[in-house]
C-alpha cells in the first residue's frame, strides 16, 4: 500500500509536468521565510525512504512548528508543521530532493494557474521576486487533471497528518491574544514578525503537553509498521471523510490559555459585507 502510494503520487507529480524555474530565478522560494511550505507525514516518509533516513530525524532537523493565514478567514490563524527555511535541500540553486520533495512544492505554482490565481498571487509583495509568475504557465489537460487529484491527495494529508498532530484536521487559533500579548511585553514595539508569533506559540504550547505528544505520533513512524498503520488510516473513509468536510468546512478555533487548549465553535466563513 505504502510503495503503490507513492508510485501513484510520483506518476503524478511528473505527468506531462513542462514547468521549469528559470536560471536567474536563485531559488527565492527555497529560502524565504515568508513562503511558506507545509510538511504532513507523508512528506516525511517519502524523505525517509528514499534517503534512508528516520522521520523522527527529519522531524527535528527539517521542520518546525509555525503559523499560516486561514483561508476561511484572515482572523485565525493554522499551526502547521513548516519546511525551515532556508531550504536544508537546496545546494546552491540545486533541489536535491527534487523528485520526492512535498507535495506543497509540487504544486507550486502550477495549481494557481489552472485555479486562476496566478495574475493575484504575482502580485503580493512577497511574490514580486518570483520570475516563474510573470507570464502565464502552459498546463496540459492532462496534467490539469493530474494536479487536480495532487490536490486531493494533498489536503487527505494534512487533515490526517494535523488529526494526529493536533487532534484536529485543520487546528486553528484565535491569534488577537498573541498580538496583545506581544504588545504588553514589548510596548516600545509595535511590528511583531512571523517569528515573533511562532515563538510565543511554541511557548505557549509546551505547558499543554502537545508538543510532546506531537513527538510520540512523529517517532511511531521510524518503523515500517507505523507507516503502513498511517496509510491504513488515509484509506478508512470513515475516519478520512468527515476530516476532510472539517477541514473545508471547520466548526472551531482553539484558543492557548495558560496551561490548556480551549475549544470554542466559530463560524469562519468570511463575512458577505465589511462593516466600517
Amino acid at each position: 500500500m505504502l510503495d503503490s502510494y507513492f508510485q501513484y503520487r510520483d506518476y503524478l507529480s511528473g505527468l506531462e509536468c513542462n514547468f521549469r524555474c528559470v536560471e536567474d530565478c536563485n531559488a527565492p522560494g527555497c529560502w524565504m521565510t515568508d513562503v511558506i511550505v507545509e510538511v504532513t507525514f507523508f512528506d516525511l516518509i517519502r524523505f525517509s525512504l528514499v534517503y534512508n533516513n528516520p522521520v523522527s530525524s527529519l522531524f527535528v532537523n527539517h521542520c518546525h512548528i509555525g503559523l499560516q493565514d486561514c483561508e476561511q478567514n484572515p482572523r485565525y490563524k493554522l499551526i502547521v508543521v513548516k519546511l525551515k527555511k532556508p531550504c536544508h535541500f537546496l545546494q546552491e540553486t540545486i533541489c536535491i530532493v527534487h523528485g520526492s520533495k512535498p507535495l506543497d512544492c509540487v504544486l507550486f505554482p502550477e495549481i494557481h494557474q489552472i485555479n486562476g490565481l496566478l495574475h493575484e498571487l504575482a502580485r503580493c509583495p512577497i511574490f514580486f521576486k518570483f520570475p516563474c509568475l510573470k507570464d502565464a504557465i502552459v498546463v496540459s489537460d492532462k496534467r490539469s487533471k493530474a494536479l487536480k487529484k495532487l490536490r486531493r491527495m494533498s489536503l487527505g494529508e494534512k487533515a490526517l497528518s494535523s488529526y494526529l498532530l493536533f487532534g484536529a484536521p485543520s487546528f486553528i487559533i484565535d491569534h488577537k491574544p498573541l498580538s496583545r500579548q506581544l504588545k504588553r511585553e514589548n510596548q516600545k514595539n509595535r511590528q511583531f514578525s512571523v517569528k515573533d508569533y511562532e515563538r510565543l506559540v511554541v511557548e505557549k504550547l509546551k505547558p499543554t503537553g502537545l508538543l510532546g505528544g506531537i513527538m510520540d505520533e512523529v517517532s511511531k513512524l521510524d518503523t515500517r509498521h507505523g507507516m503502513e498503520s498511517l496509510f491504513e488510516k488515509l484509506e478508512d473513509d470513515s475516519l478520512m471523510r468527515p476530516l476532510l468536510e472539517k477541514i473545508v468546512r471547520p466548526e472551531f478555533i482553539h484558543r492557548l490559555k495558560g496551561d490548556h487548549v480551549k475549544r470554542l465553535r466559530r463560524n469562519l466563513q468570511r463575512p458577505e459585507v465589511a462593516f466600517m
